[in-house]
């Protein structure tokens, strides 16, 4: 039975990055354009849920718990996925799932929503309306799915679609480091800190492009032609045949280091 952490899909930097621009920017679109949910931090959405049940405003409620369900189900859905992958494949090759199949069920639905949105003329409103639910269900579906697609850049564990995970873990490491503590692998925690800061900055300039670029809907469409650029990405820089070889681009963030028990 292979073990869990085996399931934790590692990708390059650079395609953590483009999938944290990415959830940005599609949720903070949605969230603007579509309906005021989100669809990759679900952390806020139980935030508005909570607000939601206080002021008494069903609709909110209902819209936040539609993304909720959809991120949840894509999760387990990708999860189910990557864990018969990893069954199916060598012992060998067990540590090296391939990102770039999930990554292209992001894009088929990220195309959807583009689909649903223009052809359906979907405009912004917060009450209950077909399209613009079908939007959120789908675009969570697809958060979901890219929650999963890719879990580390090498030993680092990282989060494309949100962002409170990453800010704790750069605390943790800013916090061991002062204190001069021990680290259990050979990844610097000043290495580890820039790979997550890295993302978190992505994710962050993908909702600023949303918000300060007056956007068409139309321009949905281009969201998953990047995405199956950076699928694409994934799949050349991953290398089954040799499933203990660091990924191109990674050798920048994880160098040996010190043995086991050494500090920073």
């Amino acid at each position: 039975m292979p073990a869990e952490a085996e399931h934790h899909v590692t990708g390059p930097l650079a395609v953590a990055v483009g999938l944290a621009l990415t959830a940005g920017f599609v949720d903070a679109f949605i969230y603007l354009n579509i309906a005021p949910v989100f669809v990759a931090n679900m952390s806020g959405n139980m935030v508005r849920v909570g607000i939601a049940i206080g002021d008494g405003d069903g609709h909110a409620v209902i819209a936040s718990f539609v993304a909720i369900i959809a991120f949840v189900a894509a999760a387990v859905v990708s999860a189910m996925v990557v864990d018969h992958r990893i069954r199916a494949a060598a012992p060998a090759e067990r540590r090296r799932a391939d990102p770039a199949p999930l990554l292209l069920a992001e894009v088929a639905l990220l195309g959807l929503v583009a689909v649903v949105a223009i052809h359906w003329d979907v405009l912004f409103t917060t009450r209950l309306a077909i399209g613009n639910l079908t939007v959120v269900a789908l675009g969570a579906a697809a958060m979901g799915v890219q929650a999963i697609a890719l879990r580390r850049v090498g030993q680092i564990a990282v989060s494309t679609t949100y962002g409170t995970g990453a800010l704790v873990r750069i605390g943790e490491k800013i916090g061991l480091a002062l204190r001069g503590a021990p680290r259990p692998h050979g990844v610097r925690r000043s290495r580890s800190a820039a790979v997550l800061t890295a993302v978190l900055a992505a994710y962050v300039a993908g909702a600023a492009i949303a918000a300060a670029v007056p956007l068409h809907r139309s321009l949905l469409g281009i969201v998953p032609f990047v995405l199956l650029a950076l699928a694409g990405a994934a799949h050349r820089l991953h290398d089954p045949d040799a499933p203990d070889r660091r990924q191109a681009g990674e050798a920048a963030i994880v160098s040996p280091g010190p043995a086991p028990g050494a500090r920073e």
